[in-house]
């Protein structure tokens, strides 16, 4: 039997030579961890118990590495883990101890993804809903996290346009070029009635409101 420096997880070896390590708190439940070596060698039952708390305890290992390197949604860690090989049982008591210990929160992480996703994307209410979808957060994260932002949509939209418009050199006096214009700012995600009054506003030109 071993203890991590840290005194947060017990080792140990079954007769198999196959190792196990669990946390300090499931050993403690378990009363592995008030054996001593004059215990040792000793006989435990529940073999499956072992495995069971080994792999959950694996699991969360994964999910904090996956987690230094960007914020996940409970869903897309709980996709990686199934990948990953972990039961869905095993999944699920990882995600549990994660949000327990503040490491997972779907509501505020949907927020900040939200106002990041428009911040730097610029992309419009609907084109930010799929990408957070994408990103495994529900349809209530998701309304939620649009209430909280109140985001102007219009003002990215106009930063969005004269953004194109710069880089693309659209003629506004073609109409074709016009309406691939307008089609073009809806795969960002906006609808034509934010479009039509953005491009009109911008460009002080009410017949925007009649190409569509």
């Amino acid at each position: 039997m071993k203890v991590s420096s840290s005194g947060g997880e017990f080792s140990f070896f079954v007769e198999d030579g196959t190792r196990y390590t669990l946390s300090a708190a499931d050993a403690k439940r378990l009363g592995l961890s008030e054996l001593s070596k004059d215990d040792l060698p000793a006989e435990f039952d529940e073999d499956e118990t072992i495995v069971f708390l080994s792999s959950k305890l694996s699991a969360i290992k994964y999910c904090t590495y996956l987690l230094s390197f960007s914020d996940k949604s409970v869903s897309m860690l709980k996709r990686k883990m199934r990948e990953k090989g972990y039961s869905e049982l095993v999944a699920d008591e990882a995600l549990k101890v994660l949000s327990n210990s503040g490491f997972t929160n779907d509501s505020e992480l949907c927020i900040k993804k939200y106002a990041s996703i428009a911040k730097t994307k610029l992309y419009g209410p609907y084109r930010i809903k799929q990408e957070l979808f994408a990103k495994g957060f529900n349809e209530e994260d998701i309304r939620n996290a649009q209430a909280e932002c109140d985001i102007d949509f219009e003002e990215i939209l106009e930063k969005l346009v004269q953004k194109l418009a710069r880089t693309s050199r659209v003629d506004f006096s073609d109409k074709n070029a016009i309406q691939k214009f307008k089609a073009k700012l809806t795969r960002y995600g906006y609808g034509f009635e934010t479009i039509n009054a953005v491009l009109s506003e911008l460009y002080n030109d009410d017949t925007f409101y009649g190409e569509d």
